[in-house]
């Protein structure tokens, strides 16, 4: 698939509270995700690297000690193993995440 529509995707459930689409590439991975008012992922690492675009909304995120508030328009960029988590807040958040795909 060398083009798509972000509105014409059909968004799944991947855990309650966060709905997305991931297309799968042998290097990389890009998925939208759409995340509800009051999801909080508490904090989690991984070996592959993550970056993304917030779409619309707002969400509190920490990447190690860093901690900031994102908004439309804000970028957030995850090193390997970095432990990082987030928190939903006001309305829901639509981001445009890109990762490397998991090795194994």
């Amino acid at each position: 698939m060398a083009f798509l529509t972000i509105k014409g995707l059909e968004l799944r459930e991947f855990r309650p509270g966060l709905r997305s689409h991931a297309i799968l590439g042998n290097k990389l991975v890009m998925a939208i995700m759409e995340l509800e008012v009051g999801f909080v992922d508490p904090g989690h690492a991984h070996p592959n690297e993550q970056c993304g675009y917030v779409l619309q909304g707002e969400l509190e995120m920490a990447v190690g000690d860093e901690r900031q508030t994102l908004k439309a328009g804000d970028a957030y960029f995850i090193p390997g193993d970095a432990l990082h988590s987030f928190r939903v807040r006001g309305r829901p958040v639509l981001v445009l995440d890109v990762s490397t795909p998991r090795e194994g």
